[in-house]
C-alpha cells in the first residue's frame, strides 16, 4: 500500500496523551494549532518551519465515527504572504498533538493586494475523542458556513411552527408583526 500524498497524524507524544488520556480518564486540552512553510516528515514532533499560531476555531466528533475528531483552525486575512505546506495541533502545554502535510497553498496578505482565510481542517483518530477537549476563546470563534445555514434553518423550522407570525417568545405570546398565533 502506498503511502498518501497528504495526511493527518497523532505526534509521538500526541500517541503518548491519547494512552495516558485513556489510562488516568484525564482529558487532553487543546487550544493552539500552527501553519508553516515547511515540508513535513511522518515522524515529526512540530512543524519544521512554523509561520502562524493562533487558537483552534472549533472541534467535533465525527457522527459517524466516534473515535475521529475534526478539528479546524482559522488563519484571518490580517495574516500571510507565505505558502501553507504543513499544519499542527497542540496541547494546552504546547506539545504538538496532531501534524498534518497540507497541499501547499498560498496564504496572501494585504500587500499582495489580496487577503482571504484560511482554514485548515483536520480529521484525526483519537481512539476515543470523549478524551480530547477543546478549550478556546469565544471572541475568536468563526462561525462556518455549515454552522450558520443550521442556525438558519432551526429559526425557519420555528417560524414555520407558528405560522411564519414571528412571535417573540412562542407560542405563548402576541405576534410581533400583527398577525395572529
Amino acid at each position: 500500500m502506498s503511502t498518501p500524498q497528504y495526511w493527518t497524524m497523532l505526534t509521538p507524544a500526541g500517541r503518548a496523551k491519547i494512552a495516558n488520556a485513556i489510562g488516568t480518564g484525564i482529558k487532553i486540552n487543546l487550544t493552539k494549532f500552527a501553519v508553516g512553510d515547511g515540508l513535513i516528515l511522518p515522524d515529526a514532533e512540530g512543524l519544521s518551519n512554523e509561520r502562524f499560531r493562533g487558537l483552534i476555531n472549533s472541534s467535533q466528533t465525527l457522527d459517524d465515527n466516534p473515535s475521529m475528531l475534526e478539528l479546524i483552525g482559522i488563519v484571518p486575512s490580517t495574516e500571510g504572504g507565505f505558502y501553507v505546506r504543513e499544519a499542527a495541533f497542540y496541547t494546552e502545554d504546547d506539545v504538538a498533538f496532531a501534524i498534518v502535510k497540507y497541499p501547499e497553498t498560498y496564504k496572501p496578505n494585504i500587500a499582495d493586494n489580496a487577503s482571504a482565510e484560511l482554514g485548515i481542517k483536520a480529521v484525526i483518530d483519537v481512539v476515543r475523542s470523549n478524551m480530547v477537549e477543546l478549550k478556546i476563546d469565544p471572541s475568536m470563534v468563526y462561525a462556518t458556513q455549515q454552522h450558520v445555514s443550521n442556525e438558519i434553518n432551526k429559526l425557519a423550522g420555528l417560524l414555520s411552527l407558528d405560522g411564519g407570525a414571528f412571535s417573540d417568545s412562542y407560542p405563548n405570546s402576541t405576534s410581533l408583526d400583527g398577525g395572529t398565533l
